[in-house]
């Protein structure tokens, strides 16, 4: 479906656009600035569309989570490797992921998850890594994934020591400083606390994993582009005798994905200063209800509507459903003349928007115009 077609419909109230010259371009800019290699997490955003721009893009592989994923990554991505980066799995996905799909990499935090390793997959096969991952310490991050998994320290050179003494596989470290980490001190804290578990191991460490969290910009958070911050975990690499031995991983998903998606919403009623519109936080919005004001455009008879012209008022905006809860966070500025009919552009929802939005109320967000580059959206 082309773009103007789709804001000239009345046969449905929401759909997503996608560009993807914008995620190939930031895609590429990453790759070129991490001083290591670059895995796309899946879970940021899994359309097969995405999975294949990142791919051309230059990303070495996938950071999966789970079967369905790694499956994703096979139809999508024929013969790009996986890193089955869940520190929490069932001994049957284990099994399937290295008997039918060819996964080497795992990662851990703990003994029991090591005892599964050990007991569903071959210890004498010196092709599988296993990374263990730490505790990284305090961290700015607007979602702390620490409080979930993390070994100690102590445990982390006990797991490591286990897997050099009882297997043939090679050990790595790996933390999470969290998602939309704004500042660069908990990567370089974390960092540090590897460095020193590598020379503390009684075991060989060949990579480290330093996870994900890249901050993505929002209108609340006008981060900068990530090409300073990977600078200075280049420089950071390059001071350490120790981590420049060391192969270097990333996992990025929002920071790469974030602004190649835009969400179209028709206003369905106006009430004074409320707009009730056909996509709400379960069909793509989820995000604009916890922490992020999303940018926003209104569009009117094919045509963006100038923003400058018969004034503004800010509204509350209210998704389709019967759910109270189906409301953004934040109030939004738009045209004050908006009215039912017109559509609402929710901008930089290429992240967490298509993986956690559900049919709810059976509301559903099912159209994606792909957008050629010079096209608006």
């Amino acid at each position: 479906m082309e773009f103007d077609t789709a804001l000239r419909t009345t046969e449905f109230d929401a759909f997503y656009t996608f560009n993807p010259a914008r995620l190939m371009r930031s895609t590429r800019a990453f790759v070129e600035g991490f001083p290591g290699s670059v895995l796309y997490a899946v879970k940021a955003n899994p359309l097969p569309q995405v999975i294949s721009t990142v791919r051309t893009a230059g990303v070495a592989g996938f950071d999966v989570a789970s079967i369905g994923e790694a499956l994703l990554v096979q139809a999508e991505a024929p013969g790009a490797r996986s890193w089955f980066m869940n520190p929490a799995k069932s001994r049957r996905d284990i099994e399937r992921a290295w008997r039918e799909l060819g996964l080497r990499d795992f990662v851990i935090d703990c003994a029991a998850e090591l005892d599964k390793l050990i007991e569903v997959l071959p210890t004498g096969e010196s092709s599988l890594r296993v990374h263990v991952r730490f505790h990284s310490g305090a961290s700015d991050a607007l979602y702390d994934l620490n409080s979930k998994f993390g070994a100690s320290h102590e445990e982390t050179l006990r797991l490591l020591q286990r897997v050099a003494v009882q297997t043939a596989w090679s050990c790595g470290l790996a933390f999470h400083p969290g998602s939309q980490t704004i500042s660069i001190e908990p990567y370089l804290t974390a960092m540090q606390t590897a460095a020193r578990l590598i020379e503390q191991a009684d075991a060989r460490v060949a990579s480290l994993d330093i996870g994900g969290g890249f901050p993505a910009r929002y209108d609340n958070m006008p981060m900068p582009p990530p090409s300073a911050l990977l600078r200075q975990l280049g420089e950071f690499v390059a001071s350490s005798a120790t981590l420049k031995r060391v192969e270097l991983l990333c996992e990025p998903g929002r920071v790469l994905a974030y602004d190649c998606m835009s969400l179209f919403a028709r206003v369905i009623l106006r009430k004074d200063q409320a707009l009730y519109c056909g996509a709400g936080i379960f069909g793509g919005l989820l995000p604009a209800q916890q922490f992020f004001q999303l940018p926003v455009r209104a569009w009117r008879g094919g045509e963006a509507i100038d923003a400058t012209a018969g004034g503004q008022r800010e509204f509350v905006v209210f998704g389709p459903t019967c759910d109270s809860n189906d409301r953004l966070a934040f109030p939004y500025a738009l045209p004050d003349h908006l009215r039912e009919g017109d559509w609402i552009e929710f901008q930089h929802v290429g992240a967490y928007s298509e993986s956690v939005r559900c049919a709810f109320n059976g509301f559903s967000v099912d159209h994606l115009v792909t957008l050629d580059d010079h096209e608006a959206g």
